[in-house]
């Protein structure tokens, strides 16, 4: 079993996971902002699971680009 190698930024050790957290993060900001005036959350039952919904599926996506 090969081990991911952690990344050591100005002495502090990351995971890779956490780039594409990061990575995810940003694509939901702008998801979310460009979904915002099409009017879509007036038709979402409740917009704070459909937030959590698209960054799952947005973190799932990159991790399987990654991988």
């Amino acid at each position: 079993m090969e081990l991911l190698p952690v990344m050591v930024i100005f002495g502090l050790s990351f995971p890779p996971i956490f780039f594409e957290l990061l990575l995810a993060l940003a694509l939901f900001f702008l998801c979310r902002r460009l979904l915002q005036p099409t009017g879509i959350y007036d038709f979402v039952w409740h917009p704070a699971l459909f937030n959590t919904a698209l960054y799952c599926c947005l973190f799932y996506l990159i991790t399987r680009l990654f991988i």
